[in-house]
């Protein structure tokens, strides 16, 4: 009778615990991406509360990804590339804001000067993310030719160009900013492309029918976290400084390079179809894909 109740009782504590997951909003951040920062920033000064998520972080894009169209997280903060790949294979998630922008570019072994220099040479990037899209655009404008070399993890395209495998990266803010004195960065791809979108807000639809109050509300919270990153730029540096390990003018120059803007308005829709032609050109979208099924404003 004893062993009964304790079976029961393990039952009970068992389906409140499923339940009090079920609660929250899972979201899925990638780890080294300063991507998340009005989500931490908003839980540091109360427009987020803890309680409200689950929070798994990644190592990657692609892995985010893969979370994400399979249902394992509710939300995820990252390249847009991949949402657009994914509606266009049939699955079901959607944009449902913008978020980071201007926080990616190029760099190189110092025996680069200039762009030009760039011709004939090895870059790396992380196939069919932002960071291959825009090096390809960027090549597009400046005539250049160079070999792509692609890489599935942000720590494999630094021990690459470390190494001399290539000779240069399309990167992102704070990691661009982390190699010795032998690199330096040659371009910021917001020079050609100010406020360009790179990591968006996307959801699943189920999380959109759903969890469609906790994502309002998690909206909600990120516009006021980006408010007072735009408003207090010196708290925002101290709190990436803290929360990412970064030296302070790391974190400076990383914020300098950094955009968060919410919505979703046509300029950042304009540019994202833009380089989703690019993604066309080069075979990782096959089924052409509307914006309206793609992009989904939650009100």
């Amino acid at each position: 009778m004893k062993f009964t109740k304790f079976c029961l009782i393990l039952i009970l504590l068992f389906l409140i615990g499923c339940s009090s997951n079920n609660d929250k909003l899972i979201i899925g951040l990638i780890k080294p991406s300063l991507d998340h920062l009005p989500f931490g920033f908003g839980l540091e000064i109360g427009t987020l509360k803890a309680e409200d998520y689950k929070i798994r972080y990644f190592s990657s894009g692609w892995e985010t990804n893969e979370a994400l169209v399979s249902e394992k997280i509710d939300v995820a903060i990252m390249p847009f590339t991949y949402t657009w790949t994914d509606v266009s294979q049939g699955k079901k998630v959607k944009i449902i804001s913008f978020m980071e922008r201007e926080s990616d570019g190029i760099i190189t072994t110092k025996e680069i000067k200039n762009i030009q220099d760039l011709d004939g040479k090895k870059i790396g990037v992380l196939r069919a993310s932002t960071l291959d899209i825009f090096a390809e655009m960027f090549l597009d404008e400046n005539n250049i030719n160079m070999d792509l070399v692609y890489f599935r993890t942000p720590m494999d395209m630094a021990t690459a160009l470390k190494s001399g495998e290539v000779d240069a990266l399309s990167y992102y803010v704070p990691s661009i900013f982390k190699f010795d004195e032998n690199f330096h960065i040659i371009h910021w791809f917001s020079e050609k492309f100010p406020f360009h979108p790179c990591c968006d807000l996307s959801a699943t639809e189920k999380a959109i029918s759903d969890k469609k109050k906790k994502i309002t509300k998690l909206i909600q919270g990120l516009e006021k976290s980006v408010n007072g990153i735009n408003n207090n730029p010196a708290i925002a540096f101290d709190f990436a400084q803290i929360s990412f390990y970064l030296q302070k003018e790391i974190a400076k120059q990383s914020l300098y390079h950094t955009k968060f803007v919410m919505g979703l308005a046509e300029t950042g829709k304009l540019f994202e179809q833009k380089a989703v032609n690019k993604m066309i050109e080069k075979g990782y979208i096959v089924k052409p894909v509307k914006a309206e099924d793609v992009y989904f404003e939650i009100r």
